[in-house]
């Protein structure tokens, strides 16, 4: 069965540990909020789970073959793409040839999967000729996201997306990632807004310190233990 599971993972940088036992299982059509404060190791999950930082202990398995050692590329290849800042877009290319890049490896189906990113965002359809670089915040960001798409990952690494956007952008973006999940792509979304990803995700988990704190639907969250959780009162 398709699924990405980490096994009591252990990650970080330069001899500090910021992620300690950490249990993840996505499969497809999953959408996995990660909420928390700052520094509590949301962007070094999705990091790590990409292949970005090295696993210290623990285990990263897709499909049910050990990754865990694999360099960020090929992860990539095998279809678990990550998205942050700054986006992986091309300012000085226009949107159709920012797409054109993103279909590098599978450039028999690039049509088919243009014409998907269009369906899903008519706005870059309508905005295909125009470069990148002119394009607004929230543009860009759903052209890193086409981009990403050109390649059919399986999974979605999605880092604060909603940075330094307006909040109707946010709403369109919350329901391009729920459109993405219900197509059958497994979504691990950290966002700095918990409201927004408690309204669109399947699955919510809460990091303090580098270790899951809260684990579950968002129905079984309350608003008083992810208070507790952000002010670090477990």
């Amino acid at each position: 069965m398709t699924e990405l599971v980490l096994t009591d993972v252990t990650s970080g940088y330069k001899g500090t540990d910021v992620l300690r036992g950490i249990d993840l299982t996505v499969k497809p059509g999953d959408c996995i909020g990660v909420l928390g404060a700052n520094g509590a190791g949301k962007s070094t999950l999705l990091r790590t789970i990409s292949g970005q930082v090295r696993i210290r202990s623990g285990s990263r398995v897709l499909d049910g073959n050990d990754i865990t050692g694999w360099r960020p590329y090929k992860v990539a290849r095998a279809g678990v793409r990550w998205l942050g800042d700054p986006r992986p877009i091309y300012r000085s290319l226009t949107v159709e040839e920012n797409l054109v890049i993103g279909a590098s490896a599978l450039r028999n189906r690039f049509e088919t999967n243009r014409d998907r990113v269009f369906d899903l965002m008519p706005m870059l359809r309508d905005k295909r000729n125009e470069r990148g670089g002119s394009l607004s915040g929230g543009q860009q960001q759903m052209l890193a996201i086409g981009q990403a798409l050109m390649s059919e990952p399986r999974f979605l690494c999605l880092d604060e997306p909603s940075l330094g956007l307006a909040v109707t952008v946010i709403n369109d973006l919350s329901g391009l990632i729920g459109e993405l999940a219900d197509s059958g792509v497994g979504i691990i979304w950290a966002e700095q807004f918990p409201e927004v990803a408690l309204r669109r995700c399947t699955h919510v988990i809460v990091l303090g310190a580098g270790r899951i704190v809260l684990d579950g639907p968002p129905s079984d969250i309350s608003r008083e233990q992810l208070e507790d959780a952000y002010l670090g009162v477990h």
